[in-house]
């Protein structure tokens, strides 16, 4: 628990700084690359010392979905989130950047929009635990599926136009010659 909301605040609060110390968009990319990086290879390390104490004797817990580390989806996202930023510094760095502000908007959709999809997952995962089949889910529970697949969403249409905008900064630039 204290480990999912340490990531939620981290995942805020990072980009946050960044952006009220008017960091240049390529900074708010790499500071939750580095939020997403560092939990992951947490996760990692927590579900190997998890896996270190379960014995093979007990085969209700060994290799089951219990013990696999979802760090790899953390992973993935600082990855794709410092692609992202290296893509964005190259712009700046080279003056083909014409919509920063666009791009900084466009970057808190897509971490807002992830942060619905995949960190409020974990979070929620402590406090309100999904059975395994979808017939055993309260009706409550429609209002988590709801946020998850809004921001799933959400973070796809941000990604999509962030792509679109950097690709139209880099045409523009190179039309511009």
């Amino acid at each position: 628990m204290i480990y999912s909301v340490t990531l939620l605040f981290g995942l805020i609060l990072a980009p946050l700084l960044a952006h009220f110390r008017g960091w240049k968009p390529a900074a708010l990319f790499f500071a939750v690359a580095v939020i997403y990086a560092a939990f992951g290879a947490i996760s990692f390390a927590h579900m190997q010392i998890v896996l270190s104490d379960v014995r093979e004797t007990e085969p209700t817990f060994h290799d089951t979905y219990y013990v696999v580390s979802h760090g790899h989806y953390m992973v993935n996202l600082g990855i794709a989130m410092a692609v992202l930023g290296a893509i964005t510094w190259v712009q700046t760095r080279f003056g083909a950047m014409r919509y920063p502000t666009l791009t900084k908007t466009l970057f808190w959709a897509l971490h807002i929009g992830l942060i619905g999809s995949t960190a409020f997952q974990g979070v929620l995962a402590f406090i309100l635990p999904r059975p395994r089949r979808y017939i055993d889910c309260p009706e409550f529970m429609e209002a988590y599926v709801m946020i998850s697949s809004w921001s799933g969403f959400l973070s796809q249409v941000a990604l999509l136009g962030l792509l679109c905008l950097l690709l139209w900064s880099i045409t523009a630039k190179w039309l511009e010659r």
